[in-house]
Formats: C-alpha cells, structure tokens, sequence
C-alpha cells in the first residue's frame, strides 16, 4: 500500500487526545500495509469507479509499475498496460466480476494470462460499511485480490500429462494382455482339439486292439479245430489203417518192412501228440467247454509236467461260474503268459498260482521266487519283450489293473491283476 513515512517516534503519552488517536491510526494503518506488502498476493483496493485507490507493493514485484504509476487505472489497464481495443479474456472476465460485485456479490475466477505468462485466480469482493450492513462503503467500491496459481497450473498440467500418459500405456497393456489371452484361448483351443483327436486316436487305437484280440482268438479257436478235426481225424485214421495192416501182413512181410511200419505208426503217434498239444496251446477246449477257472487248472498241470524242475502251487478258489465269461479269455492267456516269463526269466524254484473272487473283485495272482526286478533280471523280460506290455494292455481293455512288484524279501516277484466286476457280475452275500 502507498505509505508516506513512518508514524512519529515522538512518545505517545505527550500528546493531546486527538493527536494521540491520529498516531495510533498512523501506526495501525503502518502495521497493516507492511503486512499486506509482505503477501505473495497482489491486492488492490477499488474506489466506486472501479479505479485502483490502492495498491501493494506486489506489484511492483510482478513489474507492473511503481505503486505511484498504476493508482487511478482500472484493474485490466493494471495489468495489461499494452492491451488493443478487442476486449482480451481477462477484461471479460473482469467487467462480469466487476459487475456482481455492485450487486453485492463476490466473484471468483481463473485463466491462464499470455500476456502476463501467469495463472492468475482472481477475487472481486465487495466492500461494505462498517456496520455489516450491505451498504457500500464510502472510501472504496471492492477489494481485489489476484494470486499467481501458475505453480498450481503447471502441477495439475503435469498431471494431467502424467495421468494420460498412465492411462496411455494401460491401454497398450490391456491391448497386449488381450492378445496375450486371445493367442492363450487359441492356443487352449488348439491344444484341446489336439488332445480330443488324441484321445479319440487312442480309443480307435483300443477298439482295434480289441478287434485284433478277438480276431486272433477267433483265429486260433479256428485252427485249433481245425487241427483237431480235420487233421487231427485223418492222421488218425491213417494210424489204424497202418495198425490194421501189421496183423494181416506179419507172416508175409519181411522183419525190415514190418520194423518200417511200426517206426511210421509210432512216428504217427508222436505227430498226433504234438498236434494235439499245438491244438490245445492254440486253444484249449476245456476253456470253451468248461470255463476259464477248469482251463487255468488243466494250463498248470500241463506246465507242471514241462517243468518238472520249478514246484507249481495251484490255489484256484473259484468255479467256471464265478469267472464272468466276459474275462475268461483274459484270464487264461494271462496265466499263460505269467508262468511262460517265470519259467524264461525269473530263474525260479517255486511259483503259485491264485485265482479268487470277492463280492465285487476277482483277482489273480503269480508269486514266484526267483531273481525278481532287480539288476539281475534280464532286460528282454521287463523292456525288451511284449509280454508285460501286453499283460497291462489285456487287463486295462477289460476293466482291470496290473501291477508287478518285488517279493517282501527282496527277491522273487508278485504279479497281480485285479479286476472290478460289474453290478450284474457281482456275488450277492448271504443274508445274515
């Protein structure tokens, strides 16, 4: 504000009355106007013609004029000394405060100056009478206060730069993960109808499996019969007829040609013989006949006397009956090829045979004693030959499990098939 000296340092208690009041007035208003002066603020004092009656010394900070300079312009002419004719946005901006504020009203406002190259936010209030009252006061229309808000403006403006460029680089992101999904649920896709193409591979793969069992059993059942009664009836017959001949020719043949006849019928014998072990390994009739518990049986005498060497234990604790006719088949070859690889690989002195039935289980079991899976077994019996896998392949076609393990001891092996019965297949138990 315009200060003309400092109030006289004369004490104040040699004053008169009214000379005393003029310099408390005198001090107070000093106090005031070094306060105001001392505001980052420009602050402006308005008489009834809207002309600066007074002014802080901010202004001469913001180097607008010497405080002396600028009194008795408007507020526009304050601060745009230069400004054209055309009404600029601040001189908008300030006639609409200026007019409210006659209507009693404060206004407020900000804008970004180029003429100044700041961001003001400017208050219009108006000035009132002593008494609170609306009326306005003698000694001036308004006060006016402008802040420099360009520190504000330049934050919110980075901000503003920083928050669209986030936003920016979300979206890349967002775009990105969206590709990243969608090359993720082909990718799902892809893998998924691969695996259903797999899968369906593998049931064809199964159903052929089957087919080709079914085929080759039918196969063997075929030649067996054949052997039997075809080849089988006319090697027999040969036999009599030659049998038939010994007695008439006895006397009239000569001892070389009747030693002839009897080593061709004993020869006869010896091809009947094999032929019917041939017939009966390709197919035994008793499965047929009987059942698959009477064939399981028959297949461990007749292993029992090719090895007289290796102690056979049968344990078959079920019937023909007991053993769904579904699984026969299986079970048979299973125990074949079982007492085979025993008998090729284990090098064993005892083996036992189980086959037994729970309510809804049968279970068959090949425990032996010899050298087990241990390094000592010999590569073609677990990973060279078929038979193992052939063994996992028959019990999981028809609904069971395989496992082979060593023996409690360490040595010897326990082969075991279990198989899970259908409800229909299932032995009731016995009321209680």
């Amino acid at each position: 504000m315009t200060i003309d000296r400092e109030p006289s340092a004369q004490p104040v208690e040699t004053l008169s009355d009214s000379a005393r009041v003029r310099v408390c007035i005198a001090r107070a208003k000093f106090e005031w106007e070094t306060t105001v002066d001392a505001l980052p603020d420009l602050i402006c004092l308005l008489d009834p013609a809207g002309r600066v009656a007074r002014v802080n010394r901010v202004v001469e900070r913001w180097n607008l004029g010497s405080i002396s300079g600028v009194l008795g312009r408007d507020l526009h002419g304050l601060m745009h000394e230069h400004c054209g004719p055309d009404a600029c946005a601040l001189q908008t901006a300030l006639s609409t405060a200026e007019a409210a504020a006659r209507a009693g009203e404060t206004r407020e406002f900000e804008l970004r100056d180029p003429t100044l190259g700041r961001a003001l936010h400017v208050t219009l209030r108006p000035m009132t009478s002593v008494g609170g009252d609306a009326t306005p006061s003698t000694d001036g229309f308004a006060a006016a206060i402008v802040a420099d808000v360009t520190a504000l403006h330049l934050a919110r403006e980075a901000l503003h730069a920083v928050n669209a460029e986030l936003e920016t680089r979300v979206r890349l992101r967002t775009d990105e993960l969206a590709d990243a999904n969608r090359d993720l649920q082909n990718e799902i896709m892809r893998r998924e109808a691969a695996e259903q193409a797999l899968r369906r591979s593998r049931n064809e793969l199964e159903i052929l499996s089957r087919q080709q069992i079914a085929a080759q059993e039918t196969e063997r059942k075929r030649i067996a019969r054949e052997l039997h009664d075809s080849v089988g009836q006319q090697l027999s017959a040969i036999k009599y007829s030659l049998e038939r001949i010994e007695p008439a020719r006895q006397g009239r043949m000569a001892e070389g040609q009747l030693q002839v006849l009897r080593r061709a019928i004993t020869g006869l014998q010896d091809v009947l013989e094999e032929l019917r072990s041939i017939a009966m390994n390709l197919r035994p009739a008793v499965l047929d006949d009987l059942g698959a518990a009477s064939a399981v049986s028959w297949f461990c005498r007749e292993f029992a006397q090719s090895y007289p060497t290796l102690q056979l234990q049968e344990a078959v604790s079920v019937s023909d009956a007991d053993v769904p006719e579904r699984l026969g088949t299986t079970v048979f070859r299973s125990v074949q090829e079982l007492l085979n690889n025993v008998a090729k690989h284990a090098q064993a002195h005892k083996v036992v045979v189980s086959l037994s039935r729970r309510v809804d289980r049968l279970v068959l079991e090949v425990n032996d004693d010899g050298v087990g899976l241990g390094s000592t077994t010999p590569p073609s019996a677990l990973r060279s030959g078929r038979g193992i896998h052939n063994l996992r392949e028959r019990a999981e076609m028809t609904g069971g499990q395989f496992t082979l393990s060593s023996g409690q001891s360490g040595t010897g092996s326990q082969a075991r098939i279990e198989w899970r019965l259908a409800a229909a297949e299932s032995i009731k138990p016995p009321p209680a």
